[in-house]
């Protein structure tokens, strides 16, 4: 994971990271890992993907409907 804020960063950088995040979440749901590596996995996607939409919304761009609810159901499962 990259340091730098995430305003700092493209679109296309915040966006690398959102499918690298998604990626790795697979690989744990297929795969034969402690719950500690999903959750983190699952962590991971909705820090990547709440810098996305971030980034999205400060340049006052749309924001995909679909990663909306994605974003939604990832804080959902850390809220509780």
């Amino acid at each position: 994971m990259t340091t730098e804020p995430a305003h700092d960063r493209s679109l296309g950088t915040l966006l690398l990271r959102v499918r690298r995040a998604r990626s790795a979440v697979e690989q744990c749901r297929n795969g034969r890992v402690a719950r500690d590596e999903l959750a983190d996995a699952r962590h991971e996607l909705m820090l990547a993907l709440q810098a996305y939409v971030s980034a999205l919304e400060r340049r006052k761009l749309p924001v995909p409907w679909r990663m909306q609810a994605e974003l939604k159901l990832h804080r959902d499962l850390f809220d509780r």
